[in-house]
Parts: C-alpha cells; structure tokens; sequence
C-alpha cells in the first residue's frame, strides 16, 4: 500500500501546526521580554514554570524551539513533496515533539509541581498531530512492525536521555556561573527578611527550586506541624495563611516570587 495523507489529515495537521507555532511565539515573547499575561502573573503556575531552569536549554528557550519544530511541520505538510518523504518527516518530528513534552509535562507535574496553561496547550496540539497520523494506519503497511516499534523506541530514548543530560548542563551552569541566588539569598539573610512555608506546598518547592542551592542562606520557617524542624506558632501569631510567605522589612508579601521580584522588594543591587 502506498504512502498517502489525505486531504482532511493534511488539514487538521496544518491547522494543528498553526496553533501550535503561535503558542511557542507567544511563549517565545514572554520568555524574552518578561512580560506578564493573565494567566502568567507573578507568583502564577506559569511564571513558576517560566522562571524556572526548564524554561530553556544551554541559554535556547524551549518555546523557541516549539516554533522551530511547528514551522518544519506546517512546511512538510504543504510542500510538493511525495508522501513517503512527507509521512516519514511528520512522524518523526511528531513522535520527537510528543516524547518531549510528555517529558516536561511530567517535569511540572513532579519536579515544578506548577502547570503552565500555555505549556499544556502546546503539548496537547503536538499530541493531537501525532494521533493524527498514528490514525492513517494504512501508512505502517510498508513497515515491518517490528521496525517501526523498535525504531520509534529508541527515538524515545534518545529524547528522553538526551534531555535529561542537557538540563542537567543547566544546572551545572546556573549553580556555577550565576551567583545571583547566592548574593541575594546573602543579602536577604542580612536584613532579616524571612520566608513562610509548608513541606508540601507545591509554590513553596518552586520558591526553593529559583535558589537551588542558594536557598541554605534564606531564613525558612517550616508552618506545616509534620514538616522538619516546623514552627507552627511563629506562623500563628505572624497569621500567616497562605504559602509562601515573605516577610521583609516589616511587610509582608505572598505568592512565589521570582529572583528579580525578591531583589526589588527588598532593595538588593548588584554590586557587578
């Protein structure tokens, strides 16, 4: 049997491919200029997730590279090419596009523990071209099923490992070459701003997470009775009801903050 795509699978994944390239330059923009949304004010599921070191890899924001991969989409799908080379281009850009943000859906859900709506977005019209063409299943003939399983999943692998290793050269780069966490977790220790907190607030694990290793030096007080080292009557008498909680110079500020939110309330400058 031979290759074909018809014209109403050509259509939704176009369409797909559209929203999707949108989504990633909107997202593009946000992670370029800052700029604050709805849905991505400070503090939000989504600036968390933005803010974050899975935001981008070696400096490329991930988004960037949602658009790179809707645009070749979109372009293999209007293209004159024969659909052999069309369907075999579109699978594998749909099965790598699919494995990875099944990995950071994961990501946010586990690690982040905070869910961007834009991110959801995109990976759900990545999912859905990836069904799409799963669905033509007159195109698997020409492939022996042994073939394309094993095939399919070692692209798995390499996805999934390959991101692995490249955020873990975030890290490295961020903890070694950054030292804004350290100067201003420093600076807010010296003024005595402290932070509010429960062991299992998912907010609270991201304010954790912007300082890495930084966040030694913050002045943390544990409110939840089952987390370590708690002090559940400091937050009491302060009346502290929701997590977290910044305390700094005699005000009192909630929700996640970001590094440069933290650096601004409190008056930290850097001496670079």
């Amino acid at each position: 049997m031979k290759y074909k795509i018809n014209v109403n699978s050509r259509l939704i994944i176009a369409v797909l491919s559209i929203i999707g390239f949108l989504v990633s330059v909107y997202l593009t923009h946000l992670y370029y200029t800052e700029a604050k949304t709805s849905f991505c004010i400070t503090g939000s599921s989504c600036d968390i997730v933005r803010e974050s070191s899975y935001s981008s890899i070696l400096g490329l924001p991930v988004s960037l590279i949602g658009v790179i991969g809707y645009f070749a989409i979109f372009i293999i799908v209007v293209s004159a090419i024969t659909n052999r080379t069309k369907w075999i281009g579109l699978y594998l850009i749909s099965l790598i596009g699919f494995v990875f943000s099944a990995y950071l859906t994961f990501i946010e859900l586990f690690v982040i523990r905070a869910i961007c709506a834009y991110c959801i977005v995109s990976a759900l019209v990545m999912t859905g071209i990836f069904i799409t063409l799963l669905l033509r299943r007159g195109l698997f003939t020409t492939f022996s099923p042994l073939r394309l399983v094993t095939s399919s999943f070692i692209i798995c692998l390499i996805v999934i490992f390959g991101a692995i290793f490249l955020y873990s050269k975030n890290v490295t780069i961020a903890v070694t070459e950054s030292s804004l966490q350290f100067k201003l977790a420093k600076h807010l220790d010296e003024i005595g701003a402290k932070m509010y907190g429960s062991y299992n607030c998912p907010h609270c694990l991201a304010q954790k997470h912007f300082f890495g290793k930084a966040f030694k030096y913050v002045n943390y007080v544990e409110c939840n009775p089952k987390g370590r080292d708690p002090n559940p009557s400091i937050c009491f008498d302060k009346g502290i009801i929701s997590y977290p909680t910044w305390e700094i110079t005699g005000r009192y500020y909630t929700g996640a903050k970001t590094l440069q939110d933290l650096a601004t309330i409190s008056g930290y400058k850097s001496k670079n």
